[in-house]
């Protein structure tokens, strides 16, 4: 039940969820971030703001999306354990010739299809440490394509359902289809990746020399000529069937979790005898299950219709208005308080603000574009970023959070109005 105003108790809901979501992102004594956010969705279930019974009803209400991400997870450990991604990065380092520009640009395409295909994680997770083999083995200084592996990871999300979690749980809460919103987000996509590549070429121009270094053997990379037969073929019929699945309308948490359960299978009949469950990302499910209560109480406290209020009440009869405010707000709450938080509160902000279909149409683009691309302009944005800077720490390249934020000032606003103007064009009716 949404209530249109606070209630006495909405003090204390809103301080269960800001606490929690600081245990989230400051993780004292490595406590992870879906342990926090369960132990948030106990208290809040505990205090009475959302009942034992609803709370099992939100989670099974979520089953389309949990099953998303638990297909999504597998078929990227799948793909890395194949041998995909070091495929990717030796066409990376192919199509570069050994000209540092030209690896600019590679990197930014083959990390955009990636992101868009196998989620952002993938690309900034997966491809980073892959990228970083080849800059160092060409001599380069890593630091400009390593921060493209993470920008263009959250700046091609927007392209499909698969590229960001956001995408399908905004959708998901709003009652919006996702693969229905492919024919806006997807040419977004297109847009804030092109602005994000002009963007770092412009802002490393000089660490970008015109000169050819040399170009390490040919020997040097994995090929998709290398890795097994079996599973490419098994992959490309996938990604056509997924295709295929997505435009007949069939719920796309089933879809992707049967694509898994295929490529396991195809990876069992190569030889490959590896535990099914291994690498499936049991805490994001935790987490997304936990976020799910912990934003219900907010809801039944009130917090969020206040919220809609103040923040959509006085464009709520504009489209391209709420659109446009809806993105703004998801990207500042992104940085505030991470995306994946940021995208619920939203969500259930404009589910509670009884706007018109086409504003509500326009407020699910606006949230997407804010959420999935506000994460890059501070370090605590996003978890993926965490991780990313942990990643190169254990790689021996330590990248200060001013660095960071010293191109995501410029990339952040660029990216997201590029995004905007696209969507604004093709996604408000007129």
């Amino acid at each position: 039940m949404v209530i249109t105003q606070p209630n006495a108790d909405a003090p204390i809901a809103a301080g269960i969820f800001l606490v929690t979501i600081g245990l989230v992102i400051v993780r004292p004594r490595r406590l992870t971030e879906a342990t926090a956010a369960l132990v948030g969705a106990c208290v809040m279930a505990a205090w009475g703001f959302v009942p034992l019974g609803g709370a099992v009803g939100n989670v099974l209400g979520h089953w389309n999306v949990l099953l998303f991400f638990l297909g999504l997870t597998g078929t990227a450990a799948v793909a890395e354990r194949s041998g995909l991604f070091e495929g990717l990065a030796g066409l990376t380092a192919r199509l570069s010739a050994g000209r540092p520009r030209r690896l600019m640009v590679a990197v930014v395409i083959v990390g955009a299809v990636v992101a868009a295909i196998l989620s952002n994680d993938a690309a900034a997770l997966v491809l980073t440490p892959v990228v970083y083999v080849i800059v160092t083995k060409f001599g380069l200084e890593p630091l400009p394509y390593v921060l493209a592996c993470t920008f263009v990871a959250d700046a091609a999300s927007l392209a499909l359902p698969t590229g960001n979690p956001v995408n399908v749980i905004v959708s998901d809460r709003l009652g919006e289809s996702a693969v229905g919103l492919v024919p806006i987000l997807l040419p977004a996509a297109v847009a804030s990746v092109v602005a994000l590549l002009a963007c770092l070429l412009v802002v490393y121009r000089r660490q970008l020399p015109a000169h050819s270094p040399l170009v390490p053997a040919a020997g040097a990379w994995t090929s998709f000529g290398e890795l097994p037969r079996p599973l490419l073929a098994a992959f490309s019929v996938a990604v056509a069937a997924f295709a295929l699945a997505s435009v007949a309308g069939v719920p796309l948490g089933p879809t992707l979790a049967a694509v898994w359960v295929v490529l396991l299978g195809v990876e069992r009949g190569v030889g490959r005898r590896v535990w099914p469950l291994d690498g499936i990302g049991w805490s994001l499910l935790v987490f997304v299950a936990s976020m799910g209560i912990l934003v219900d109480g907010l809801s039944s406290a009130g917090v969020t219709a206040r919220l809609a209020g103040i923040v959509l009440g006085p464009v709520r009869d504009s489209p391209a208005a709420v659109m446009t405010v809806s993105a703004g707000a998801a990207a500042l709450s992104s940085n505030m308080f991470n995306n994946l938080p940021a995208a619920f509160v939203m969500a259930d902000a404009v589910k509670s603000a009884g706007l018109s279909p086409a504003s509500t149409h326009a407020a699910a683009i606006g949230t997407i574009i804010g959420a999935d691309l506000g994460p890059n302009l501070t370090p605590a944005g996003s978890v993926a970023t965490l991780l990313w800077f942990v990643l190169l720490r254990q790689r021996g390249l330590a990248v200060s959070s001013w660095s960071y934020i010293r191109v995501g000032l410029l990339v952040t606003p660029v990216t997201i109005l590029a995004a905007l103007a696209v969507a604004l064009l093709l996604g408000v009716p007129r």
